[in-house]
């Protein structure tokens, strides 16, 4: 049979399709030779084809072509690459509405309404903002290292298969990074952000005031060390920024000092104006370790040092609270007794909801924090009748408790807690490090002086227990000398105030008697109040010339020899000099003196400001910044000044000094990764919080990789670790 003739008349008879002939394998009789195939469909490699499925199909004259099916839609598209091309495959898949990836190839935004959430608010405001969104995958990155970090989720976090659910239902794009990978992103973040602050920190012009603290950890018992850096920058904003959080040998002031040092020169800090620490004798021998060891220092390290006034606060109000142990212990037995079971919380509530109008419950107290005795006993105080029908309700309540507390009990600490509010808004004032505060100190520490004398008579109670406060407060303020000039100067440069509210400030000290007589210069006669008082003012002026003249000669230029001369006219205006020559001996040097900034800013009037008025301290330097420029540098660093070690969110908060639970193979430089990372993306400053810290790795590489960024950027500080 010829094989050529059948295969011819098969395909005139149009059977090919009902007799499929494997065409390689058909011999030619001439030649000996195999017939080749069609030639295979080339590979797709254009972007395209992830949104097309390839078939082979027939066109209208039976031909065989390539066809896109669209995934997505029922669009059908013919497709061949050398007849066709792929442009109509492209236009199709970049617009298809039912492409889950549209977005990503449309140039129009879509609308999108973003509420306005605030630090604290877990569900946001049902106001906000209506704003363009658009894919981005890189934004979405950085919002889940942002998820981790602030919300101190375990790294582990993104693997957990119900937010792998959740992800894939919000945005199935995106791909969900490994722990491992969102560790390093991480570390890189903070590595980017490190250097950046860096940058500022380092600068010879930049001026930074230092707060520390110092703690044991529950865990391991170890001893951990913060730094905090807080400054203005060049738009008068003020910023905090945690820089270091790192375990120390001891709580030695020694060994405190030497790590300060060190911190300090790793970010290549020049110019340390103040630190700020709590008033233990650890960190005076800490801070006399700085000054000695600083090269450079404001005023030799004179007002180096300030003492954090929550702390004296504390230090003042527990000993005043002992002459009421009696009565506020029989509170808050009473209240540790209820808070004690589950039972007897819910029969207290009872008593509640038949007695008091209060939304509030009754609050533990913590020995250490006299603020929590002020709470524990505000809440009670409103609850007290549900107290007295809590133990008409229940036997049990007088029998275990050696003393049950008494309606004078409660008429004792209701005095006594209105007492304490003073104190406590003073120390939530003074705590705040979003705006300054120094400024305001003077007249804090005089307050707390004017209260203590306006309760020393209300009974002989309150009378010792004032003394007791007032042997304190006279420890730590009450010589003026002793307090560091540094406060009074913030006072003179608030336009508001000036040298009045210093001069007002002294005479009240004078007139309780807390300034010494004074004799006058020949020693002859004792000097009058106004006359010591004036004394007292040039002094702290005088101190304050002093750093002027020190920001003058790094700040600023010399005056009138640095002033253009004038070239025109210049015989005419020689003699005319020559004839006036006469007059100028005679005047001295009356008509050449030039007031410098400082003089000029203490002559100007002080600014008046109406009942309530708000003032922007800060906004009104910015403003005259280019009139005093020197006298401006100045009041930035000094309005900067910590007068407190805590942050005011945290002022009356222990759970802000916890760093539990702490997994033993965390390394140190991590957890200081983490928790500058943290604080660096706050609005708002607090605290330490960690609440739960999970294991990275079963082996320090990437703490090797933040510890390899640090040292790489302490290398171009040109600092030697190993110093």
């Amino acid at each position: 049979m010829n094989i050529d003739n059948d295969l011819t008349v098969s395909i005139c008879n149009n059977d090919l399709t009902d007799q499929p002939i494997d065409v390689e394998n058909v011999e030619c009789d001439d030649n000996k030779r195999k017939r080749k195939a069609p030639p295979k469909p080339r590979k797709t490699t254009s972007e395209c084809w992830k949104y097309f499925d390839p078939k082979m199909e027939a066109d209208d004259d039976g031909t065989i072509i390539k066809w896109a099916y669209c995934k997505w839609c029922p669009a059908v598209f013919k497709a061949d690459s050398r007849l066709h091309g792929t442009r109509q495959l492209n236009t199709h898949y970049k617009n298809c509405n039912d492409n889950p990836d549209i977005e990503k190839f449309r140039k129009q935004r879509k609308l999108a309404f973003k509420k306005n959430i605030g630090e604290n608010d877990a569900g946001g405001s049902s106001m906000g903002t209506l704003e363009t969104w658009k894919y981005d995958e890189k934004d979405i990155k950085q919002s889940l290292i942002e998820l981790i970090v602030l919300a101190e989720l375990p790294f582990k976090f993104v693997e957990h298969p119900a937010f792998i659910k959740y992800s894939a239902k919000m945005q199935p794009r995106f791909n969900l990074p490994s722990r491992f990978t969102i560790a390093r992103d991480i570390s890189k973040f903070y590595l980017e952000e490190r250097k950046s602050l860096l940058n500022f920190l380092s600068n010879k012009d930049t001026t930074v005031h230092l707060t520390t603290d110092t703690w044991t950890s529950s865990c391991k018992r170890m001893n951990f060390m913060v730094l905090t850096a807080h400054f203005i920058d060049d738009d008068w904003l003020m910023h905090k920024r945690i820089i270091n959080f790192r375990p120390i040998h001891s709580h030695r002031g020694v060994d405190i000092g030497r790590a300060l040092l060190e911190c300090i020169n790793g970010w290549g800090i020049k110019n340390v104006m103040t630190i700020t620490v709590d008033n233990i004798a650890s960190n005076d021998k800490a801070l006399e370790y700085l000054v000695e060891n600083l090269p450079d220092k404001y005023d030799g390290g004179k007002h180096f040092h300030i003492r954090c006034m929550a702390h004296i606060l504390n230090l003042i109000v527990k000993d005043g609270l002992k002459a009421f142990n009696k009565e506020v212990d029989n509170i808050a037995m009473a209240v540790k007794y209820i808070k004690h079971s589950s039972q007897r919380v819910a029969n207290f509530k009872e008593s509640v909801e038949k007695t008091c109008t209060s939304k509030k419950f009754l609050v533990s107290e913590c020995s250490t924090r006299w603020n929590s005795t002020h709470d524990m006993l505000k809440t009670a105080i409103d609850l007290k009748e549900a107290f007295f029908d809590y133990d008409f309700n229940n036997s049990s309540f007088a029998r275990d408790l050696e003393e049950i507390p008494k309606r004078v009990d409660f008429e004792v600490c209701r005095k006594v807690v209105s007492f304490l509010e003073k104190f406590k808004e003073t120390t939530k004032l003074v705590s705040n490090v979003s705006c300054p505060v120094a400024h305001l100190w003077f007249g804090e520490v005089l307050g707390i002086d004017k209260h203590l004398r306006e309760w020393q008579n209300v009974n002989a109670s309150f009378c010792v227990m004032v003394d007791e406060m007032r042997k304190k407060y006279d420890k730590y303020w009450g010589d003026y000398k002793k307090i560091n000039h540094y406060m009074y100067f913030a006072v003179i440069l608030d336009p508001t105030m000036k040298s009045d509210m210093i001069e007002i400030g002294f005479r009240h000290l004078i007139e309780n008697g807390c300034v010494p007589m004074e004799v006058d210069n020949e020693g002859e006669t004792f000097l009058n109040d106004d006359e010591v008082c004036e004394k007292m003012v040039k002094k702290v002026e005088k101190d304050m010339r002093l750093l002027f003249n020190m920001y003058k000669e790094k700040y600023g230029t010399k005056e009138g020899s640095d002033l253009p001369k004038a070239t025109s006219s210049q015989n005419t205006n020689t003699t005319r000099r020559r004839c006036n020559s006469f007059f100028q001996e005679k005047v001295g040097s009356k008509c050449s003196v030039v007031e410098d900034e400082l003089t000029k800013y203490l002559k100007e009037p002080r600014l008046e400001l109406e009942d309530n008025e708000d003032f922007d301290l800060l906004n009104w330097w910015k403003l005259n910044s280019p009139r005093l420029p020197i006298v401006s540098k100045m009041e930035k660093d000094i309005l900067c000044i910590q007068v407190s070690t805590v942050a005011s969110e945290s002022a009356f908060s222990a759970s802000g000094r916890v760093l539990d639970p702490y997994r033993n193979s965390l390394s140190p430089s991590i957890v200081e990764a983490l928790v500058c990372t943290q604080d660096w993306n706050r609005t708002s400053s607090r605290n330490i919080t960690l609440d739960t810290l999970e294991d990275l790795m079963k082996d320090d590489e990437l703490a090797k990789e933040i510890q390899d960024g640090l040292d790489k950027q302490k290398g171009e500080l040109g600092y030697d670790s190993r110093m």
